[in-house]
């Protein structure tokens, strides 16, 4: 054996299937395959199409002459390609796994005669070895996959690791990002559904990948509202993890504006949106009824941070600061003033960019 692939199928919001390869001289590699790949060129009509909807094996001589030879625009390019490498003999397998799911496992050699039956029938008993091991695998990225997309890698991460009863959780200290769209009730009801889910989707999606790359972590999208976090690990990180979270909140607005461009000449309402920043500590645990939990934040810290967000449309501005947090950014600031937050004893001086 000199080329192994394998693929299999998967359940995934961005994810269709996944896999592995491998080359004689080098090291495995992880493959990842995202929604639409079974409309590409490189699906249709290749061997593994061929395996996954027929359900049998694939085998092809490469090297062979005349008649049995390959024939540009009817044998798959991926045939011509392992051709080119110096392999001589192909040999493609299903994998059926116990609920049914047909992935994908295949072999190439570059030895001179190719394979003979007793390498296939070898071949067949290795797939059938390995066949209930992908499908463990399998099972496991398909759970750590979806929790990671529905509940977070922070949150998932904890329930991994058995705080899956009422009331687990820690008490984290981080910088928190609340943000909110402006105008939601009247989108809501003016824009038919496919173009509110477009613009929700927009809007999240800028604001996650901001975040993201500065280190945040969304906890909650609360319907139109998005609560994200900045953990710190201690009061030595406390201005780093600020100055990353106006950062990404920058890079957010930026962003928007780049989408909001696009969606002005497509004739579509902007996004608009306020954003609160503020730190603290806050407990972090599972709550809800006993059949039914979620992880949710509890804490002052969160409640003042969603203040601050709504006094935004108020005060014309659409990004605010506590002063907590100010005090941690080394960048000029202005302050806006002293205001009475709902909820929030004291009045709360809030700050903005310059």
């Amino acid at each position: 054996m000199d080329r192994i692939r394998f693929t299999s199928g998967t359940l995934h919001p961005q994810l269709l299937a996944w896999g592995a390869f491998w080359n004689r001289g080098s090291q495995a590699q992880m493959w990842e395959g995202r929604h639409g790949i079974l409309e590409t060129d490189a699906y249709l009509g290749s061997p593994a199409q061929v395996v996954r909807e027929q359900h049998k094996p694939f085998r092809r001589r490469l090297q062979e002459k005349g008649e049995g030879a390959l024939v540009e625009g009817r044998d798959h390019v991926v045939l011509h390609e392992m051709r080119a490498e110096g392999m001589t003999d192909y040999y493609a397998v299903p994998l059926v796994y116990s609920n049914g799911l047909v992935s994908f496992f295949a072999l190439a050699t570059t030895s001179p005669r190719g394979f003979d039956d007793a390498d296939l029938a070898r071949f067949d008993a290795l797939v059938n070895l390995v066949s209930p091991l992908i499908e463990i695998l399998n099972g496991r990225r398909m759970t750590l996959g979806l929790l990671d997309a529905f509940v977070g890698p922070r949150i998932s991460e904890r329930i991994l690791r058995g705080q899956v009863k009422r009331g687990d959780g820690d008490r984290i200290e981080a910088a928190f990002w609340y943000s909110d769209l402006r105008g939601f009730t009247r989108l809501n009801e003016s824009l038919e559904p496919e173009k509110l889910l477009r613009l929700l989707n927009d809007y999240f999606e800028q604001c996650a990948t901001a975040a993201a790359a500065r280190g945040g972590e969304i906890l909650q999208f609360i319907g139109d509202a998005i609560l994200i976090v900045f953990e710190m690990r201690g009061p030595a990180d406390e201005r780093a993890v600020c100055e990353a979270a106006l950062d990404a909140a920058i890079d957010a607005f930026a962003s928007i504006a780049v989408v909001n461009h696009q969606r002005r000449r497509a004739g579509e309402p902007p996004i608009e949106f306020g954003l609160g920043l503020h730190l603290g500590t806050v407990t972090h645990a599972n709550v809800g009824a006993p059949y039914r939990l979620a992880f949710n934040v509890v804490g002052p810290a969160v409640n003042k941070t969603a203040r601050i967000q709504a006094l935004t449309k108020e005060a014309g501005v659409p990004l605010l600061m506590s002063r907590e947090f100010a005090a941690r950014i080394a960048r000029p600031l202005r302050s806006i003033g002293s205001f009475d937050l709902r909820g929030v004893a004291g009045t709360q001086e809030l700050f903005a960019l310059p």
